[in-house]
C-alpha cells in the first residue's frame, strides 16, 4: 500500500514538474481574439474596482493560456503586472503612478526572455504607463492612439503605422472603459485583437 502511495506521488510530482518546466512555444502572436479580448476587458475591470488579487487568476490565463508561456514564468509574469496595475489604480498623482513603471518593466524583461523578443522591456513599460495615464483623458485621444501604434509595433516587430487602424480600437476600448462602457469596449477590444491576429500572420512586407 505504501509502496503504491509512494509510487503514485511520484508520478504526480513528475507530471507536474512536467507542466510547469516543459518548453512550450511561447510566442506574442499565440492567440484566439475573442478570449484574450474577454480577459482584457475583466482585467481592466477588477483592476478599475482595485482588485489586485482578482487580476492575478485573469493575468494568468492571458500568459500561460493564451501565449503559452511555462506556468511558473506565467505566473511571476502574473503577480508583476497585477501590482503594477494596482499601484496605478490606487496612486494619487501622477508621481506616485510612475512608481508602476518598475513592476512594469519586470513583467515585460519576463515576457521577453519567454517569446525571445527583440523588444525593448524599458521602452515598453513606459509606453504602457502612458497609455494607462492617457486612458482617463478625453482631450488626448489622438497621443493614447500614438502610444498605442508605438507599443504595438515595438512587441511584433513592424511600423507602427501598420498598427494605426488597430491602435484605434483599442484606443476606443479605454475610453469605453473610462466612461463604464463595458459592452462598447469589448466589442472594439475584440475587433483589434482580430485585426491583429490577421496583421501578425501575415508576412511582413
Amino acid at each position: 500500500m505504501m509502496f503504491a502511495l509512494r509510487r503514485l506521488l511520484i508520478v504526480a510530482v513528475v507530471l507536474l514538474a512536467a507542466y510547469c518546466f516543459w518548453p512550450r512555444n511561447s510566442s506574442l502572436r499565440n492567440f484566439d481574439p475573442l478570449r484574450i479580448s474577454e480577459l482584457q476587458i475583466q482585467i481592466w475591470k477588477e483592476a478599475a474596482a482595485k482588485n489586485r488579487t482578482g487580476t492575478i487568476p485573469l493575468l494568468f490565463e492571458l500568459y500561460e493560456g493564451q501565449y503559452k508561456i511555462p506556468p511558473i514564468t506565467a505566473l511571476m509574469i502574473s503577480f508583476d503586472m497585477a501590482r503594477a496595475l494596482n499601484i496605478f489604480a490606487t496612486a494619487p498623482d501622477a508621481a506616485d503612478q510612475e512608481k508602476a513603471l518598475l513592476p512594469l518593466r519586470m513583467a515585460y524583461v519576463n515576457l521577453k526572455k519567454s517569446t525571445k523578443g527583440t523588444f525593448e522591456p524599458d521602452a515598453v513599460a513606459r509606453m504602457e504607463l502612458a497609455t494607462w495615464m492617457l486612458q482617463a483623458d478625453h482631450a488626448k485621444r489622438g497621443p493614447l492612439t500614438t502610444s498605442i501604434s508605438e507599443r504595438l509595433g515595438i512587441l511584433y516587430e513592424m511600423d507602427p503605422a501598420r498598427c494605426l487602424p488597430i491602435a484605434k480600437r483599442f484606443a476606443q476600448a479605454r475610453k469605453d472603459v473610462a466612461d463604464g462602457l463595458w459592452p462598447e469596449a469589448q466589442t472594439e477590444s475584440l475587433a483589434g485583437w482580430t485585426a491583429l491576429e490577421e496583421l501578425t500572420s501575415t508576412p511582413k512586407p
